[in-house]
């Protein structure tokens, strides 16, 4: 929603604008996929560890910051 109020106060061609935002979200969510995948077959239920435990240090640095 911001960016689309941002986007009508400034002189800029909106659907230049949201097609290249679409661009680069199709393009950084097939890489992301992709590399999922691969990062998925050489690592497998370590990586979901990993990952598992970088979102809990996340949630408590958050908690710990608003407390």
């Amino acid at each position: 929603m911001a960016v689309g109020v941002s986007l009508a106060f400034v002189d800029v061609n909106i659907l230049l604008a949201a097609g290249l935002i679409g661009l680069a979200t199709t393009t950084m969510v097939t890489l992301g996929v992709m590399l999922g995948r691969v990062v998925g077959a050489l690592f497998g239920h370590r990586a979901e560890i990993v990952g598992g435990l970088i979102l809990i240090s996340v949630g408590v640095w958050i908690l710990s910051d608003g407390l």
